[in-house]
């Protein structure tokens, strides 16, 4: 983050790739917000670029437990809980939205903005108590919906997203700095768009509901105002066009592909390694996206016999995958993708594959996923699990601790872009 943003002698705050500048000896107050898994750390770079002597203020919510691993003097770190909101996400919010409603209409304000940013950000709106937001947030999160779908929906049950935040904001200028956790970076969706222009509807939230088909077990007291809304009884999200957005500015800083270009760079510098990027966009539901890709990898390694390869490939790709819950067991996307992968990948030698959260954090484990080599289906059959009966009941997490060495723990690891898979591939040889 500090490559990207300055503040000169004169107080001239630049953004480089862009062509803004904010005098900031110009507005009568500072004031930074936020949240989301990589607030934290986007804090500290704040501090350390903002000079001491601009009076400034702030407020971010950072996951739980992880404020003491961030030090900060100006900007207050709050906790709120992920991937479900609880009382803590409400009263963190409360505060972010008093500090912002401190804004005049010559006021600047930073926000910091990270994927997360929807659980941990949680005020629900009139009508709707935490409960009926927890209840609707795990069905969404259980049923197979893409994050923006989910988010849609949060978006038609909350004071602050859909733009409301920068609405609360009195007309002062904005400048939410964001670190993009949704494929294709759409800024109304990251974080729930709290201060971006949010293009969808209450219909549209209903009609997600329908199609995912949980309307009939969602709170009442969320269909009642989904469908109040949709009649025109309540008034909807910021919409674009509204003159509040006209002074404010939403950026991508980072991103997957970001992430995963940085990793083929890192791979080059130290090894003697071909290395492929096969884009950021890779969705789906996960144990079909995971198939789809190790046939790929086992394509690639049986052409490289014909085409005469010498020396290993690297693979590198990313995106966010979705698991719809049938079963019983733990997990998270990217273990059942691993889990997949290896009922793929049988014993074929030489293809080592790892899919992993770049948050650390994989579902509701405390995994960031999971590793599989050629060796993985001999292990797991020595040991008489069975894979295909894991992957049913949504079981990874449970299969990997018991295949041992295979599952990737990291700990939280202060960003949030998505999902990143790797693979080696040794090349064929005529005796294989």
């Amino acid at each position: 983050m500090e490559s990207r943003i300055s503040v000169d002698s004169e107080e001239i705050l630049r953004i480089r790739g862009t062509n803004l500048e904010f005098s900031l000896r110009s507005y009568d107050r500072l004031i930074v917000v936020g949240a989301g898994k990589a607030s934290g750390a986007m804090a500290v770079s704040v501090e350390t670029i903002l000079p001491q002597k601009i009076p400034y203020s702030g407020v971010v919510i950072v996951p739980e437990g992880l404020s003491k691993n961030y030090r900060t003097s100006r900007i207050k770190l709050l906790e709120g809980s992920h991937p479900v909101p609880s009382p803590r996400s409400v009263a963190a919010t409360k505060e972010v939205v008093k500090s912002i409603r401190n804004a005049t209409e010559k006021s600047l304000v930073i926000g910091l903005i990270s994927g997360g940013g929807s659980a941990l950000m949680t005020l629900p709106a009139s009508g709707i108590s935490l409960r009926d937001q927890i209840r609707t947030t795990t069905l969404l999160l259980k049923s197979g919906a893409s994050i923006e779908n989910v988010n849609c929906v949060r978006k038609h049950l909350s004071s602050v997203k859909g733009g409301l935040l920068a609405l609360a904001a009195n007309g002062s200028r904005i400048i939410s700095l964001i670190i993009s956790d949704i494929v294709g970076n759409p800024v109304g969706a990251i974080a729930s768009g709290p201060t971006a222009p949010d293009p969808t509807t209450f219909g549209n939230s209903l009609q997600i509901l329908q199609d995912y088909r949980i309307s009939k077990k969602v709170p009442s007291n969320v269909l009642r105002r989904l469908k109040e809304g949709e009649a025109g009884h309540l008034p909807e999200t910021a919409k674009p066009g509204d003159s509040v957005f006209q002074k404010v500015t939403n950026l991508i800083l980072g991103d997957n592909s970001v992430a995963c270009l940085a990793a083929i760079e890192t791979l080059k510098r130290k090894n003697e390694m071909n290395a492929t990027y096969l884009g950021s966009s890779w969705q789906g539901e996960s144990r079909d996206t995971a198939a789809n890709l190790t046939g790929l990898l086992l394509a690639a390694r049986g052409c490289s016999i014909i085409l005469g390869e010498q020396k290993p490939e690297a693979f590198f790709w990313g995106g966010e995958t979705t698991v719809t819950v049938r079963g019983e067991g733990r997990g998270g996307r990217n273990q059942e993708e691993a889990l997949s992968s290896l009922i793929k990948l049988g014993e074929e030698k030489g293809i080592t594959i790892a899919f992993m959260g770049t948050d650390g954090i994989d579902g509701f484990s405390s995994a960031a996923g999971a590793l599989i080599d050629e060796f993985s289906s001999s292990r797991s059959a020595s040991k008489k699990l069975h894979p295909e009966f894991y992957l049913r009941n949504n079981n990874s997490t449970t299969f990997f601790e018991k295949l041992g060495d295979s599952l990737l723990v990291t700990g939280p690891t202060g960003t949030n872009v998505n999902d990143i898979g790797i693979a080696m591939v040794e090349p064929k040889r005529a005796t294989d």
